[in-house]
């Protein structure tokens, strides 16, 4: 089982479908946009540039999305696998 995202992956996800390359784009697949290699390094930059009131919209939407995981998978713990 997947564990929720945290806020600063929900921006990442909205960041990186805003600012893709368009389908065209070299390394873009079937067509579905490129995403450079950069897109990561671009994306904490803008986080870090974000205003508290923009950063708690993300972090509203990853409590909720850590909800709506709680209610679907009751009594799930993050347990790694060892190596």
């Amino acid at each position: 089982i997947a564990r929720p995202r945290n806020a600063f992956i929900i921006f990442r996800c909205d960041y990186s479908k805003r600012n893709a390359r368009g389908p065209g784009a070299i390394g873009g697949k079937r067509g579905l946009p490129a995403v450079d290699k950069t897109m990561s390094k671009r994306a904490g930059d803008a986080w870090k540039l974000l205003s508290k009131a923009q950063r708690n919209h993300y972090k509203q939407l990853a409590d909720q999305e850590k909800k709506e995981h709680a209610l679907a998978h009751p009594g799930y713990r993050y347990r790694p696998k060892k190596r």
